[in-house]
């Protein structure tokens, strides 16, 4: 099934403070980063899409269902793992899943099955009848993803999905999302652009208070490169010049050289060129100082 979330012009407002200004977008099945710096609204607007929060104007749907007016927020459509995911320490991993399938309202006859399903898919038999403190960090997210697709929801949400995790769970992690997402709106919120660089299908990124971009990773990428300059120079030449460029990255080469991208024209006094493989980290990060 392809499923369409679809955000109409909502805005957001805590006491006297703008958090949100019409934002709008659409999505379907895949990944979708939500990018952005903190402060720029992305938990706000996760809020928003779960329910947690109401907006001050707008709409949001998903499936043709209104998601602000509805009487009984559709727990079953939309699963949701925060990026503080805590659960009382003594309750076992499988009385949680349990608890979450009877709050999703989910068929009871196929509990045990579906139960069996989540928890074999994300590895949780060693650990499932032992209780939450004993959890590894790694454990604690399996189990926070595995009640988030409970049901087979047609949006899942993640925020900052491989916090706390080491870089061979963070690869396995962003596997488990890829999965999902072939039949599930998934949308990741994260400051990591390594955990949605490869899997992505639309990046939409928020700054000052609104989508400042909204479009493929193939799209972001060729719209920077237009406007990013690389150079490789003497380490000292570099010291005497920074300060007039606005550098997006800079590595070095060796002792004596460096390598850099900048945004900005040609016309400098040392020799530039575009580079031809540009980073989706590059591109966020030139939208962000533009």
């Amino acid at each position: 099934m392809i499923n369409k979330l679809v955000v109409e012009n909502i805005s957001f407002s805590y006491k006297k403070n703008n958090v949100l200004n019409n934002v709008s977008f659409t999505c379907g099945n895949g990944v979708v980063a939500l990018l952005g710096n903190n402060g720029a609204g992305k938990t706000t607007l996760i809020n928003l899409l779960t329910g947690l929060k109401k907006p001050s104007s707008g709409k949001i749907t998903l499936n043709d269902i209104d998601l602000i007016n509805t009487k009984e927020y559709p727990t079953n459509l939309v699963g949701y793992l925060p990026q503080e995911f805590e659960i009382y320490d003594n309750i076992t991993g499988y009385d949680f899943l349990s608890y979450v399938y009877d709050v999703k309202c989910l068929d009871s006859k196929s509990k045990k099955r579906e139960l069996d399903t989540v928890i074999d898919k994300f590895n949780l038999t060693s650990i499932i009848n032992k209780k939450f403190r004993t959890y590894s960090g790694g454990f604690k997210r399996r189990l926070g993803i595995a009640q988030a697709v409970l049901g087979n929801p047609k949006l899942v949400i993640v925020d900052e999905p491989t916090v706390g995790l080491d870089p061979e769970q963070r690869v396995e992690f962003r596997n488990y999302l890829s999965e999902i997402s072939d039949n599930a709106i998934t949308i990741i919120s994260t400051h990591l652009i390594e955990d949605v660089e490869v899997f992505s299908n639309k990046i939409l990124i928020l700054k000052d208070k609104h989508i400042s971009y909204d479009g493929t990773v193939d799209q972001i990428i060729e719209e920077s490169r237009q406007n990013i300059y690389t150079a490789e120079l003497p380490l000292n030449d570099f010291l005497k010049i920074k300060n007039r460029l606005n550098i997006i990255e800079q590595k070095r080469i060796n002792s004596e050289n460096i390598k850099i991208h900048y945004i900005g024209n040609k016309e400098v006094d040392f020799a530039s060129y575009r580079e031809r493989e540009i980073s989706l980290e590059n591109a966020y990060i030139y939208f962000q100082k533009k």
